[in-house]
């Protein structure tokens, strides 16, 4: 994901003219991912430039699927399919509720945030080269249904950035505490909207808080739900929330704050750059940087290569900062104390790691049934399973009845918890 790893791995192609051998001036770059491999022939002539588009190239393809860079690659040793969650175009069908019927899913997740809602039904909905899941607030399938037609409506006609305004959405957000080792927490949440489902619960202030907090996020609907779950937390108060960095570095020493979390994608500045220039406006601020992702699956694709370890925990949605406690309980909220609180967090959750359970068993299961468990937690029906990897519906059926034996789940919906439990 940086491309100071994509540089070493460009080159030129070369070929033979009447004799004499010949150098293309611009570079090419050979990336593989779930099995297939395609070659690129990149614009840049000038190295790193074409190792940050061999970096955006990569990112598209993890995050969005091989569909969304099919025409620009060269297949290599490899057939080409579409990737493991590469949903396609609803088209007419998305104004169906029949259609989506047969796509909702349960989210287990879901459950800490709206308790009242029972096993909540969420659907994903996936056009123009973007996906998100959408908690639709009830367990009633039919209702469900028709709430998801609304969405693909407002998405289709209105276009995303309407459609993430009005309707909650699903996401996932990682802390990032160290790099090296990578040590990160992350959370699933959903965002507050102009619509709700269910009515909102009352955030809790506390007006005697030992920690105050400032966000930087540039999606409003992210932002109050972070405050939120800021002010769940207790001895913790969401005083100020920016929705640039340019805000947030103004604005900041002027607050009574003793942390800032920084997104990564700012609209303004990388939410990394933010950071570094916060640490010289407000040097007695501590700063941690986030990133916001479709699901647990983009976020672990997405972590940074080359790093000594990897610890990655999951949180509630009210104990986002879980690993800071102790430095702002002993009341000495220093870098010092806050790195060695977060070290503490992290000692104590790998001697509490369990022996067995979901994520051992799911080490058993094959790369093909990895695939297939995916995509039935992202609400595809079998054939479309089967159409996606280029396979029969029988096959999908035999690969899912090993599945379940290997995971110990009686149905679909025990599998896909199991799944979303890592």
């Amino acid at each position: 994901m940086e491309a100071k790893y994509w540089r070493d791995r460009l080159f030129r192609n070369s070929f033979t003219y009447k004799g004499n051998r010949f150098q293309v001036s611009h570079w090419s770059v050979k990336i593989q991912h779930l099995g297939i491999r395609k070659t690129f022939s990149l614009q840049a002539t000038v190295r790193t430039e074409a190792a940050a588009d061999a970096c955006q190239l990569y990112k598209a393809i993890v995050t969005r699927g091989w569909k969304s860079v099919a025409a620009g690659g060269k297949d290599k040793g490899a057939e080409s399919r579409p990737a493991p969650g590469a949903l396609a175009a609803p088209g007419e069908n998305g104004f169906d509720s029949s259609y989506w019927a047969q796509r909702l899913i349960h989210r287990k997740y879901t459950e800490t945030l709206n308790a009242s809602a029972g096993r909540e039904l969420s659907v994903r909905v996936d056009h123009a080269d973007a996906s998100h899941y959408f908690p639709l607030g009830t367990d009633n399938r039919k209702l469900a249904a028709s709430r998801a037609v609304r969405i693909y409506q407002t998405v289709v006609h209105q276009g995303w950035d309407l459609a993430s305004e009005q309707f909650p959405r699903e996401l996932a957000v990682a802390f990032r505490w160290a790099d090296n080792p990578v040590a990160w927490t992350y959370t699933t949440i959903h965002t507050q909207t102009t619509i709700r489902w269910l009515p909102s619960v009352a955030p809790v202030v506390h007006p005697a808080a030992r920690l105050n907090v400032a966000i930087a996020e540039s999606d409003a609907g992210l932002r109050r739900a972070l405050a939120w779950c800021i002010n769940q937390q207790d001895g913790c108060c969401c005083v100020a929330a920016f929705a640039t960095a340019a805000v947030a570095l103004r604005e900041t020493p002027r607050q009574r704050t003793h942390l800032v979390l920084v997104s990564q994608s700012l609209v303004d500045k990388p939410g990394a750059v933010c950071l570094e220039e916060l640490k010289i406006a407000a040097p007695k601020v501590a700063g941690v940087l986030f990133s916001v992702y479709e699901d647990t699956d983009q976020l672990f694709k997405s972590a940074p290569g080359g790093a000594a370890g990897y610890l990655f925990r999951r949180t509630a949605p009210t104990r986002i900062l879980a690993p800071i406690a102790a430095a702002w309980e002993s009341g000495l909220f220093t870098r010092e104390e806050i790195a060695n609180s977060v070290r503490g967090y992290f000692e104590e959750a790998v001697a509490s790691l369990p022996v067995g359970g979901s994520a051992h068993q799911l080490t058993k299961l094959t790369q093909r049934e990895h695939e297939i468990l995916a995509l039935l937690s992202k609400g595809h029906p079998d054939k479309e399973i089967a159409e996606l990897l280029r396979i029969s519906t029988w096959t999908v059926h035999g690969h899912l009845k090993k599945i379940f034996e290997k995971l110990g789940a009686h149905n679909r919906t025990d599998a896909v918890v199991k799944y979303l439990h890592k």
